[in-house]
């Protein structure tokens, strides 16, 4: 929590004290996970790498570099859907109707507001194959970090609420902040997603071993 306050607050009143804490946000975390575990673990690794790079680059011009970003963003997001891959072979629960109701209400605000974002910043992006490319990737990652828990009711799979809904706040807000409202609060509240996002990363990398083990959680 304290590396996330510095990383905010440095940031957001030096520019350039920001670029210097950045690094040690993402070693923060890696630390974090090894300490906890005692392991290495190169898909977490590339994900904290490829993040790392791609809000490097976000955070200086989004527009100038949006080719890396959305690249970066896409590797990010094929590392973690690669961890998600034997989550979605676990038995699922039963699913009723009243379960979909809330993951459902987030969903459709999610689809509307990545095709909001898509209408709204179509003509001002540089590369509009890879923007809704990523969008539709965004999208996907979305609807499988509200799937999850549904169909796993480990305590651990509620992160992925928190960092589907963060990385989709963080890249509404970079555009919002590049195209329309460059205010300093837009650019806070991208640095606050941000470590939302790696926070609850972090975690749910923690426990992910759990999470693969929870066979059969109907009677939790």
């Amino acid at each position: 929590m304290f590396c996330c306050l510095l990383f905010i607050l440095g940031s957001s009143l030096i520019i350039d004290l920001g670029y210097f804490f950045q690094p040690f946000f993402y070693l923060f975390f890696y630390f974090y996970y090894y300490t906890a575990l005692k392991r290495h673990n190169i898909v977490f690794a590339l994900f904290l790498i490829t993040a790392y790079i791609g809000e490097v680059f976000l955070i200086i011009d989004v527009h100038k570099y949006f080719v890396e970003i959305i690249v970066m963003f896409i590797l990010a997001a094929a590392a973690m859907l690669y961890t998600f891959l034997p989550i979605l072979k676990l038995k699922s629960r039963k699913i009723t109707k009243e379960m979909l109701v809330e993951p459902g209400i987030g969903l459709i605000f999610c689809v509307y507001t990545v095709i909001y974002l898509m209408t709204m910043y179509y003509e001002l992006v540089p590369n509009k194959f890879l923007f809704i490319s990523g969008a539709i990737l965004l999208l996907f990652f979305t609807m499988v970090c509200f799937l999850i828990p549904l169909r796993n009711r480990h305590p651990s799979n509620v992160y992925l609420y928190l960092i589907g809904g963060g990385l989709l706040v963080e890249a509404v807000l970079a555009f919002v902040y590049t195209y329309s409202l460059s205010i300093p609060i837009i650019a806070v509240g991208t640095k606050i997603a941000i470590c939302v996002h790696k926070t609850c990363v972090t975690l749910y990398f923690v426990s992910i071993d759990e999470v693969y083990s929870d066979v059969n959680r109907e009677g939790y």
